[in-house]
């Protein structure tokens, strides 16, 4: 199978044209010739992905974050994103990243709204008709923000989060944006949830949105975008493509110590 079979494939799943303005998403190394037997599914593009591509034999990296965002000037030893396109090219290994495009149609928002049981879900963002970043919908039954922390752990696998707001308040509409939030706050505001679950919440964005009577659980931004592997993987699988998917292992790269 060509690299450009996988990434048809893919393209079916969350089209390009639904990436924001300011997004990077497609083929960022390699042939679309090249032959792929095996494929890494990954968050990041990032030393410990490329490497472990290249120790596992991977043909192509599927990631979520784009490997190159802005412009690169030169390819030498002295930019870090440079040394990662060249260890690729030097082991013949493609990677495709598919970042806004998953986030309004791929999967990401929908199977986290899935994971949290909310119903009645519409995009807090909607940048198309109907689709759109992040979620929010209705609990089948109210539920403390403590309680909602703890199950944002369980789903999730994150041994804690960070709560702006208070644990025993009572709430029954919740938001969720994987990745970066603190743009969505005003949308969570605006479609009336009481508590949004999400990433890269600043101490001030945390402590404004609760006076304006929005919770907040920041969960990280690895966090809750881990499940991009989970997705992809299922979805590759699920297509009777002759190639063998692999997960990078889990590693967030945010730790509390």
């Amino acid at each position: 199978m060509k690299a450009r079979d996988v990434v048809d494939i893919l393209e079916k799943l969350c089209p390009k044209q639904y990436a924001l303005d300011w997004d990077n998403p497609g083929m960022h190394v390699g042939h679309w010739d090249n032959q792929v037997k095996k494929v890494l599914v990954a968050v990041d593009a990032d030393d410990a992905v490329v490497d472990y591509a290249v120790n596992n034999d991977v043909d192509m990296i599927i990631a979520h974050h784009p490997l190159i965002f802005s412009g690169i000037k030169q390819i030498n030893d002295d930019n870090f994103i440079a040394r990662r396109v060249m260890k690729l090219i030097e082991n013949g290994i493609n990677c495709y990243c598919m970042h806004t495009n998953f986030d309004v149609v791929g999967g990401m928002a929908t199977e986290a709204a899935d994971r949290m049981e909310l119903s009645d879900t519409v995009p807090l963002e909607e940048t198309v008709p109907g689709e759109g970043i992040g979620r929010v919908g209705n609990l089948s039954e109210p539920a403390t923000v403590g309680e909602i922390c703890n199950r944002v752990k369980k789903k999730f696998g994150l041994p804690n989060v960070i709560l702006y707001g208070d644990e025993n308040a009572v709430v029954s509409r919740v938001g969720i944006s994987p990745g970066s939030g603190k743009s969505m706050i005003r949308y969570a505001k605006d479609l009336e949830a009481q508590i949004l679950i999400t990433g890269d919440i600043s101490y001030h964005d945390g402590t404004d949105a609760v006076a304006k009577g929005v919770h907040i659980i920041d969960a990280g931004h690895y966090g809750i975008e881990h499940i991009f592997i989970d997705i992809v993987e299922k979805y590759l699988n699920g297509n009777g493509m002759e190639l063998e998917v692999i997960p990078m292992p889990i590693n967030n790269p945010q730790k509390f110590i």
